[in-house]
């Protein structure tokens, strides 16, 4: 019987990934999320989880997070931590903001390397992880400044 080839498991579980993402996507963009009438530079106002930007927040992390991050972290997506959750995003915080960074650049699970973001710079990556953990307390350390004493 030439022809036909058993697919391997893998392919099934990588179609299953895109139809999630793609469904994840499409449920934001019809859920109004990315209205043209929002502030660029505003958080994500997810239905029920309006939550305001944190004190120490970086802009460019909100920008890239509202670009990339807001499909799967905004509606929990994959088992993604959303926004705002401390109880999902307490062991990911007690692995380090540089350890969580290494996971966006590589993946990790249905999370595709850099996330849905490609054209980030890892700057920009460690900037919407660090936004993402200040939402739920974490402190990003100080960049150090000429003349401060320890």
């Amino acid at each position: 019987m030439g022809g036909y080839r058993k697919r391997g498991s893998k392919t099934g579980l990588w179609g299953l990934i895109g139809i999630a993402v793609l469904a994840a996507i499409s449920y934001a963009l019809i859920g109004g999320w990315f209205s043209n009438d929002r502030d660029p530079d505003s958080p994500a106002q997810i239905p029920g989880d309006a939550i305001a930007p944190a004190v120490g927040a970086d802009p460019t992390g909100m920008a890239v997070y509202n670009k990339a991050c807001v499909a799967c972290h905004g509606t929990g997506v994959a088992n993604a931590p959303k926004l705002g959750d401390q109880a999902a995003w307490q062991p990911r915080m007690a692995q380090g903001s540089d350890r969580l960074l290494e996971t966006s650049i590589a993946g990790k699970g249905a999370m595709p390397p850099r996330g849905t973001c490609a054209d980030c710079s890892d700057d920009d990556l460690k900037a919407a992880v660090e936004y993402m953990l200040v939402q739920v307390g974490y402190e990003p350390a100080a960049s150090p400044r000429t003349g401060d004493t320890p």
